[in-house]
């Protein structure tokens, strides 16, 4: 679409970037806030919340390299250009939750209301980030006659925006999870709704996608992975209600 923000000379700034980096500031700023209102110490919050975005930046970009192989294999030197798109939220979830498991273990956290807190603070990142996408002109979906359509300058069709889809209902989504967090249920239940929600949003939408590759299952490898997810919310949400019966 318009992919770039300001070029000076031969330097380029991207809207993709800045999308990205203003959805991390505000789910940080949800974060950090919330985690302190929670008791944890601002050294812990701030150390915790620095990794997270690293191991989730390194989690992101490697999957969307792993999803793209055929691309990378073509042009390698891409792989170290994010500027301008090319990162995958579900790996960014899977290696931050990784990180958090064991960053937990090394710093006697309670892991499961960290991760409620991080759950409620995620969405409206990537509902931002998103925006980004937009912008950027990737992921973007299948030739449309629906009212939402929108023309991308690379077809001549119209084009379902599930870019702004995804932000919509990630938007949603926070607004739910907020609700939840507000009647102090058990810790880890707001956590296996995002997973739930997040889950559900990725593979509907994926459907109306127009730039990824099925698999041989039939199933594009982001939705075999919201299915891997879902799972996990569906078994975590059971293992916590199942207790103290």
């Amino acid at each position: 679409m318009y992919p770039e923000c300001l070029r000076i000379g031969s330097f380029a700034i991207y809207w993709y970037g800045v999308f990205v980096a203003a959805g991390v500031l505000l789910s940080g700023s949800i974060f950090q806030r919330q985690s302190l209102k929670q008791g944890y110490s601002p050294q812990l919050v701030s150390s915790l919340l620095f990794w997270l975005i690293v191991w989730g930046l390194i989690g992101g970009r490697f999957l969307h390299i792993v999803v793209h192989a055929p691309y990378y294999y073509r042009r390698p030197f891409d792989i170290i250009r994010i500027r301008n798109g090319g990162l995958a939220i579900e790996g960014a979830v899977i290696s931050a939750l990784i990180f958090v498991n064991i960053y937990s273990r090394i710093k006697r956290f309670n892991l499961r209301e960290m991760l409620d807190i991080i759950a409620l603070a995620t969405p409206l990142g990537q509902a931002i980030g998103r925006i980004g996408c937009f912008f950027n002109g990737c992921c973007y979906g299948r030739p449309t006659e629906f009212f939402t359509g929108v023309r991308f300058p690379f077809s001549p069709d119209k084009l379902h925006p599930t870019e702004l889809y995804y932000s919509a209902l990630y938007i949603v989504l926070f607004i739910f999870l907020r609700e939840l967090f507000k009647r102090r249920l058990k810790p880890g239940i707001v956590f296996s709704f995002y997973l739930l929600g997040f889950a559900f949003i990725r593979y509907v939408v994926d459907i109306l996608r127009g730039d990824l590759v099925l698999t041989f299952v039939g199933l594009y490898a982001t939705q075999i992975i919201a299915l891997v997810l879902f799972i996990i919310g569906i078994g975590w949400l059971i293992s916590i209600l199942s207790e103290n019966r």
